[in-house]
């Protein structure tokens, strides 16, 4: 293979205008950058962790020879660095020369406005979802207004005056921004550094975006304490806390063999590169019940920059995804310079922020193995409001249920210990049963006596027992009623 060029430069677009960013800018978070270099400062910073949205911006990306969709994130905890042949746009080049975008013109229309500091968000998220809806051609409903909403927290005018004014647009009035900011012009420029690593030195610090998996690999072997990053979601909101520094770093986002997402003859794919947002999707068919529970994982400014790997391997005891994949059985596959290796997920987690991982490995992908049709899933998450929030509990269930008997089962809970735990007693207790209310409920109160939850500022221990008591109860429920509903 070819030695790629290598620059110490970052190329992307604000607003259609190319901006060319290395040294200590390049570490910036993007909105820092928007703010005090770009001289934006429209978009705002108030919470530095991707939870209000008064920083959202709308990104798309060059990749293999064409443009992705405008989608929205959070600009207050992604660096710099990670946008790389991207294009930006900020609210201040929604409107078009003097004239208010759609968007704009049915806020101000509708009262939707309020501070400036929350308003530019909201705006930047509902023309993501104007820019979605003429892309797929759908029309808005409410559903998708309130979806591409919950990043944005504020709502001092009320929920009403911004709904409405999400009702009323008019989407023949909305000029795609993909048609405004990604010109030939720009893919022409971007075309050709397309293929270059990357490679950074600010002051105290570095980083390195191969393009291509063996180069990361040599990195990861001869810096084994280097970062490696893709959406930063995460470590992004460490960072800005001052909890941990991304002062090595590995960006794996640009390497092709990572980007794979697909249905093989084992299960399904899913590489280190791959966003919430592209999994969600894609598992709408494979995996529904997982799919729908990634619909309240989190904002679509998360989601469309954070990966499924990076909520695997941050471990959290309460992290969304793990239960559910852990009840599914999936793999985590793990490569290194010496040769790749897997991992079953039940004996990834040693304990709290421990992980059999060595130091020169790292996570390419998940492997979630084909689950026949005989086989139900139940996935909850108990939290206490429904949209972007952290987990109190979160439960999952498989099983293989044939004439009214459970044949199988797998249960994993979250956030009632160090890590989020299969329950393999209770597994036993189930395996054999008749599927009946009374054999639920009692799983439901022998499991109280596997886990050790704390209390902390999201729930009490005893909140967490009797929650995750009752959804046992929950699953049996829902199962039951879905087979009735089934001819």
């Amino acid at each position: 293979m070819a030695q790629s060029t290598i620059r110490n430069q970052i190329h992307l677009l604000i607003n259609g205008v190319e901006h060319t960013i290395g040294g200590d800018e390049a570490f910036l978070p993007l909105a820092q950058y928007l703010r005090y270099h770009a001289l934006l400062p429209g978009t705002k910073v108030v919470c530095a962790e991707g939870d209000c949205g008064a920083c959202t911006s709308l990104v798309a990306r060059w990749n293999e020879g064409s443009w992705s969709a405008f989608q929205t994130l959070n600009s207050c905890i992604a660096p710099v660095y990670l946008f790389d042949l991207a294009s930006v746009v900020t609210v201040e080049g929604l409107a078009m020369e003097e004239e208010l975008s759609e968007v704009q013109s049915k806020m101000r229309e509708f009262h939707g406005g309020q501070c400036g500091y929350c308003t530019p968000g909201m705006v930047c998220a509902l023309s993501g979802l104007a820019e979605n809806c003429v892309q797929k051609k759908t029309p808005i409903t409410e559903k998708k207004a309130r979806n591409h909403l919950t990043g944005n927290l504020c709502r001092c005018t009320g929920y009403e005056p911004i709904l409405n004014s999400a009702l009323h647009m008019d989407l023949k009035k909305w000029q795609p921004l993909s048609d405004r900011y990604n010109t030939s012009a720009s893919k022409s420029s971007f075309q050709k550094i397309a293929d270059d690593a990357i490679e950074i030195q600010g002051t105290q610090k570095k980083v390195s975006a191969p393009k291509n998996l063996n180069e990361a690999l040599r990195i990861k072997e001869q810096t084994p304490q280097v970062r490696l990053v893709s959406g930063a979601t995460d470590l992004g909101v460490l960072h800005n806390k001052g909890k941990s520094f991304l002062d090595q770093v590995l960006v794996v986002n640009r390497i092709p063999e990572l980007a794979k997402l697909e249905t093989t003859d084992k299960g399904l794919w899913v590489g280190a590169k791959i966003s919430l947002t592209e999994f969600e999707n894609f598992a709408e068919e494979s995996h529904p019940e997982l799919s729908r529970l990634m619909r309240v994982f989190a904002s679509p400014q998360i989601k469309n920059q954070g990966t499924l790997i990076g909520n695997v391997l941050n471990g959290s005891p309460i992290g969304d995804s793990i239960p559910g994949l852990l009840a599914l059985n999936a793999e985590v596959h793990l490569q290194s310079a010496k040769g790749h290796r897997v991992v079953p997920l039940t004996a990834f987690y040693k304990g709290y922020k421990s992980f059999d991982l060595l130091p020169e490995e790292m996570a390419i992908g998940i492997l979630i193995p084909h689950l026949p049709k005989t086989w139900r899933t139940k996935f909850y998450k108990v939290s206490l409001r429904k949209d972007l929030d952290i987990s109190a509990v979160t439960f999952a269930a498989a099983l293989k249920i044939e004439n009214n008997s459970i044949q199988e089962a797998r249960i994993a809970l979250g956030g009632v210990g160090p890590t989020v735990v299969r329950l393999p007693q209770i597994e036993k207790t189930l395996q054999g049963a008749q599927f009946t209310e009374r054999v639920f409920k009692n799983a439901g109160m022998e499991a109280r006596q596997h886990i050790k939850p704390i209390s902390d500022l999201r729930a009490t221990e005893d909140y967490r027992l009797q929650v995750a008591e009752n959804l046992f109860h929950k699953c049996f429920v829902e199962l039951r009623e879905e087979a009735a509903a089934c001819p």
